[in-house]
């Protein structure tokens, strides 16, 4: 579906891209001791970098503008080769007839351990789960889930499902930090793609379509009637969160990503009530809705 709809968005498309995504990585090592592990970890950066952009992660013939992502790494403390560490992954995607590009997730992830050696080979390999590669695997499905997402209607299940699988190997694997359960209301890699899988939020997903294919793609062209459409889509994603009970690790993705974006599509549309909504569904950032309100 999704190159499909790069076709009608793009009249003509000069090349295929076998690689998916674009993928930007730092790693900081500031807060190693100096010493071999630090040493070691110089060359980190650039061999994620390769292992994400060289790898054909859908296996289908991918059309359209790669999709960017960037990846910045804090490596905490270092002892004999394993390592623990923090990342933020963000991604986003072009807005249909505009300079403009959406936000499609923001995530830190603080619970990140993994074992590596200076110069060791990065290979993708989904039946035998590594720690380092696992991690990374994991949110390029997730980054792949949403984008799809946005573009059909459930289109990133199959992402999501990868994400989950991964998860289930990193709960078995030598450093299963990050990949248990967290507690109630709290972010983890597990609740984050049971999220996504889960009957309950199949109704968010499909809003969360609505909201940026005939929402945010709409908004620079006709933007009445998109202002209805995000409208309409936020109020299902609200009461699904509201409904839900619980603060939902998808929701919090989404919210994180996408708050500022959401004011800003709704500067001037009548109905105030969604934000009013979205200040109960997503307390985070009930500053910033309320502002919008005012």
């Amino acid at each position: 579906m999704r190159w499909m709809v790069w076709l009608f968005l793009f009249a003509f498309v000069a090349t295929v891209s076998a690689q998916e995504l674009d993928c930007t990585v730092t790693v900081n090592t500031d807060a190693l001791l100096s010493g071999p592990d630090k040493d070691n970890a110089a060359g980190l950066a650039k061999q994620i970098q390769d292992y994400v952009n060289s790898y054909r992660w859908t296996g289908e013939d991918f059309k359209g503008p790669k999709i960017k992502v960037t990846m910045s790494i804090q490596l905490l403390t270092a002892s004999n080769g394993v390592f623990t560490g923090q990342a933020f992954i963000a991604s986003q995607r072009p807005i249909y007839k505009s300079s403009d590009v959406s936000p499609m997730i923001r995530v830190i992830d603080n619970s990140w351990r993994f074992a590596y050696a200076k110069d060791q080979q990065l290979n993708h390999d989904e039946f035998h789960f590594v720690s380092l590669t696992g991690f990374i695997d994991y949110y390029m499905n997730i980054v792949l889930g949403f984008d799809y997402d946005s573009y059909d209607p459930l289109g990133g299940s199959k992402f999501f499902q990868k994400a989950s699988n991964i998860v289930t190997q990193g709960q078995n694997g030598d450093y299963p930090d990050g990949w248990q359960p967290g507690g109630s209301g709290t972010y983890s890699r597990y609740s984050l793609a049971g999220d996504a899988l889960s009957g309950k939020f199949e109704e968010f997903r499909k809003a969360f379509f609505d909201y940026e294919y005939n929402g945010i793609d709409m908004l620079s062209t006709q933007r009445d009637s998109a202002q209805v459409v995000i409208a309409g889509a936020l109020n299902k994603i609200a009461d699904v969160v509201i409904q839900s009970g619980t603060r939902s690790a998808f929701a919090k993705v989404f919210f994180d990503a996408k708050y500022s974006e959401i004011a800003e599509a709704l500067r001037g549309y009548a109905d105030t009530s969604v934000l009013q909504k979205l200040s109960i569904a997503d307390q985070s950032h009930q500053s910033t809705y309320t502002k919008y309100l005012k």
